[in-house]
């Protein structure tokens, strides 16, 4: 069954298909698409593209970060206004987190709003990204300033596509699972946990976890659509990962990322009492495996491009750092944080010494 997404835009529903062709196939108004894919996905997946996305109505996009930064736009624009794109159109993204963040950025401004779909092809995209309506562009050295809420019309999901990625890719897509899963409480944790400890890449786990992970951040997305509130609590892991992400130039995978920056979130939750030192010596030896050995890539970082990159995290607000920290699993909360005094002696421990240990 779908899942339908409300939004103050247009209510949009996830639809799951069974293969990448049946996902292709389904979206509306094929005449008047036209196609924005990841150029790696389409070489891989030719077949099933050829015969439903004509080459001549695509424009590819190499998916890395340089390409989804404000100032890599304008040929995105133009290729697609080149290609025909009207009004009354309709943009098919096809790709993962990138090409969403520059999908969804082009679709809400061009002709002052279109028509799209979306097509989410790595894990990380499937089980987080697809819904929630915000799009996130750079611009210089800022990661995710610029950015705008227009959620898809329709998602169209195929876990059939997700054989193709890296392991890399799928751990990424699982740190943003864990980090669902913790935000929804304990059990689903231990479940996912007890799951992940016999993962050998089966489709019928990576299909459950996509399914139980839009269930997790549907209430939240619904109930503050524009990251207002409640929605501030999905950033669990973000402010530090983001950071971690900037200082390494994205030699760390996102969802790997966040999974260094639940742990370094947990670890400051400690020093700070808000979250007993068990939890953490808990979580540091069960997500372990989803984010070595990039400690080492976080380890050769220069500390102040860390610590400049936490400073300039969009969700500050005056002095402090406005970071998502824990009292257990299910249990997050939003709390302003001393730079100097707090957080930058947490950070340097974690990285230091806690990642060595």
């Amino acid at each position: 069954m779908p899942l339908t997404i409300k939004s103050r835009a247009h209510d949009y529903t996830v639809e799951f298909h069974p293969t990448l062709a049946s996902a292709l196939a389904a979206v509306v108004h094929p005449d008047r698409a036209l196609w924005l894919v990841d150029r790696r996905f389409a070489e891989l997946h030719a077949p099933a593209l050829d015969a439903l996305a004509p080459s001549g109505r695509r424009v590819l996009v190499e998916a890395t970060e340089g390409a989804k930064s404000f100032e890599a736009l304008a040929p995105v624009f133009l290729g697609l206004l080149g290609r025909g794109l009207k009004r009354d159109g309709l943009l098919v993204v096809v790709g993962g987190g990138v090409l969403q963040d520059i999908g969804c950025f082009v679709a809400s401004v061009l002709f002052r709003g279109l028509r799209w779909e979306l097509v989410p092809t790595t894990l990380l995209a499937q089980a987080d990204s697809c819904i929630g309506s915000k799009s996130s562009v750079n611009i210089g050295s800022y990661k995710n300033q610029i950015g705008t809420f227009y959620p898809p019309h329709r998602v169209l999901l195929t876990s059939a596509v997700l054989a193709t990625l890296p392991p890399d890719e799928i751990r990424s897509g699982f740190g943003e699972i864990i980090k669902l899963q913790l935000l929804a409480g304990e059990p689903g944790y231990r479940e996912l946990m007890a799951d992940l400890a016999g993962f050998s890449g089966q489709p019928g786990l990576l299909a459950k976890w996509v399914a139980r992970s839009l269930a997790v951040k549907q209430p939240y997305i619904e109930a503050d659509e524009f990251d207002r509130g409640v929605r501030n609590l999905l950033n669990y892991g973000h402010t530090f990962g983001h950071a971690y992400e900037s200082a390494t130039h994205y030699g760390i995978p996102h969802g790997i990322a966040v999974v260094l920056g639940i742990l370094t979130a947990t670890h400051l939750s400690v020093r700070l009492g808000l979250v007993p030192a068990a939890h953490y010596a808990e979580l540091k030896r069960d997500l372990a495996p989803w984010h070595r050995p990039f400690g080492d890539a976080l380890r050769q970082a220069p500390p102040a491009q860390v610590f400049t990159a936490i400073r300039h995290d969009k969700k500050n607000t005056g002095t402090a750092v406005n970071c998502i920290l824990t009292r257990g699993p299910g249990r997050m909360e939003k709390r302003p944080v001393d730079f100097d005094r707090e957080l930058v002696p947490a950070v340097t421990e974690f990285i230091e010494q806690e990642l060595m240990a």
